[in-house]
């Protein structure tokens, strides 16, 4: 016999057999396991949060309190070239040497090299590092190659020959919850970019030109019940407000409506025309008239 059992006491109440594991078993406890594309994008956005919201806010503080907008176009360059190089270092040295960022270490995952032999060294960290930007610069679309690579490798592990894999192991609730957030950030993310990137409004945006469209029309409302009251039309503010019943308020409200300047009444003896920039980031024009 080749195997060796240990002996058993039958006077033992908890007897503990140790029961050889098949080759199966050990291969199956020794996979690797590969980190999702939604654990890396959650990772990554938890990181791009730690270095760039801190430091884009002291930055600002910076220019507020002490340069007071008197800055030039290298100063600002610079700025923004310094919290980069913040965050390729600490990519850097916390994708080598078994380190981890914050949001790896929250998620779960660690980066380790391409043949999953070991760690990765600085250089290669490095070249890591720098390829988020290449990334970046294809329109994300580096970040998209994890969706089609067998395991889930973005642009920039390719560049610098890694792997993202699981640190532990996660339950099913955990791996469902992840994936749920991960979808709900890159559909916010895609929606973002789209907005900012590709000429489309945001939801703010647009609420604020939908809000001062409403205004408009009840201006357009005080109008038609001037003309009632008193037979014309009037191009006099103040007549409107007073007739709102509420002038202080309605003052406020157009002033969180429209823009300070461009605000303006046109009539005739038979129509009127109220037109005015809404307070959104274009400045978008609105107009309201009744011929």
């Amino acid at each position: 016999m080749t195997e060796e059992y240990k002996r058993i006491n039958i006077m033992d109440d908890n007897p503990h057999v140790q029961v050889p594991q098949t080759q199966e078993e050990k291969s199956a406890e020794d996979k690797i396991e590969y980190a999702t594309v939604s654990e890396r994008f959650i990772a990554l956005l938890i990181d791009y949060g730690v270095i760039f919201i801190p430091l884009q806010l002291a930055v600002s503080l910076y220019f507020k309190w002490f340069v007071q907008g008197n800055y030039s176009l290298q100063t600002f360059i610079g700025s923004i070239l310094i919290i980069n190089l913040i965050f390729i270092g600490y990519e850097t040295i916390f994708s080598c040497g078994g380190r981890v960022t914050i949001g790896k270490a929250l998620v779960g995952i660690s980066v380790v090299k391409s043949d999953e032999s070991g760690y990765l060294s600085f250089s290669r960290a490095f070249l890591r590092s720098l390829g988020y930007y290449i990334s970046a610069v294809l329109l994300g679309c580096g970040f998209l190659w994890a969706l089609f690579d067998t395991r889930h490798r973005s642009l920039h592990d390719l560049i610098g020959g890694s792997v993202v894999i699981e640190r532990r192991r996660k339950g099913f609730g955990e791996k469902v919850l992840l994936r749920g957030v991960g979808l709900l950030l890159v559909v916010g993310c895609a929606y973002f970019a789209y907005t900012h990137f590709f000429g489309g409004k945001g939801w703010r945006e647009q609420y604020k030109v939908h809000r001062a469209e409403i205004c408009l029309s009840q201006l357009g409302r005080l109008e038609t019940t001037h003309k009632e009251m008193y037979g014309y039309y009037t191009n006099d503010y103040l007549r409107l407000m007073l007739l709102s019943g509420d002038p202080v308020q309605f003052q406020r409200d157009l002033d969180q409506c429209f823009m300070p300047k461009g605000f303006q009444i046109g009539v005739t003896e038979n129509s009127f025309k109220i037109s005015a920039y809404a307070r959104d980031a274009d400045k978008t024009p609105v107009v309201y008239a009744r011929p």
